[in-house]
C-alpha cells in the first residue's frame, strides 16, 4: 500500500491517529455546511496551517499542491459551467480543503497506525457481521488512494506536456481514470494473494 507519511516528529505526528481521524471527520462534515460564499475559500488556510505545524518540508506542500493543481482547474472548469461563480467557490474551496487535509493526515499518520485505529473503532460492529480489520483496511486504502489519484493527474499532464500534446483542460480526465482502474485492480490482485477478499 502507498504510504505518504513524512517523519518529522511534531506535535501533529504526536498526537493520536483516533484524534486526528475525528478532527478529519468532523471538519469535513462542517465544510458541507459551509454557506456559499467567496469567504469560504479561506477554509484552505487551515489544512495548509496544518502543514506548517506538522513541520512538513515546502517541497512536500509544494508536491503536494501541484499534484491537485490539475484537479482544481478541472473543477473550475466544471463548476463555472453548471454553477454561479460564487458557488463554483464554494464547492472549490470544500474539496481542496478536505483533499488537503486528508494529504496532511497521511502525511502525518503511518498505514499501520491508521489500520489499528479504525479496527478498533470497528470492533462493536463485529456482532453484525463487520469484519473490523476490512473495514480498517479499506478507509486506509481509501485515503491512500486520494494521494495515488491526485499523482496520476500530475504525471499525466507532465506526460502530455512532454510530448507537446496540446489539448483542452480535461484531456487527463480518461488516462487518470484509467491508471486509477488499474491501480484498484492491482490492489484487489494483492488482496487476494493476501487472502482479503
Amino acid at each position: 500500500m502507498l504510504s505518504l507519511y513524512y517523519p518529522t516528529g511534531s506535535l501533529i505526528h504526536r498526537l493520536s491517529t483516533w484524534l486526528k481521524l475525528l478532527v478529519l471527520a468532523v471538519g469535513s462534515t462542517a465544510l458541507i455546511w459551509l454557506p456559499n460564499s467567496y469567504w469560504a475559500l479561506l477554509a484552505v488556510v487551515v489544512p495548509l496551517l496544518g502543514y506548517f505545524l506538522a513541520r512538513l518540508p515546502v517541497r512536500v506542500l509544494g508536491t503536494d499542491l501541484f499534484r491537485l493543481s490539475w484537479l482544481i482547474v478541472f473543477l473550475l472548469i466544471t463548476q463555472l459551467i453548471f454553477n454561479e461563480p460564487v458557488q463554483a467557490a464554494t464547492v472549490i474551496a470544500r474539496l481542496t480543503t478536505i483533499i488537503l487535509a486528508a494529504q496532511l493526515f497521511t502525511r502525518t499518520t503511518k498505514i499501520q497506525h491508521l489500520i489499528t485505529t479504525v479496527e478498533q473503532l470497528a470492533k462493536p460492529l463485529r456482532p453484525l457481521g463487520v469484519n473490523p480489520y476490512k473495514v480498517a483496511l479499506a478507509v486506509a486504502l481509501m485515503l491512500s488512494a486520494l494521494g495515488q489519484i491526485v499523482g496520476f493527474i500530475g504525471q499525466v499532464r507532465d506526460a502530455q506536456r512532454a510530448r507537446g500534446v496540446r489539448l483542452a483542460a480535461w484531456s487527463w480526465v480518461v488516462p487518470v481514470l484509467v491508471l486509477s482502474l488499474k491501480h484498484a485492480d492491482d490492489v484487489a490482485d494483492a488482496l487476494v494473494v493476501r487472502g482479503l477478499d
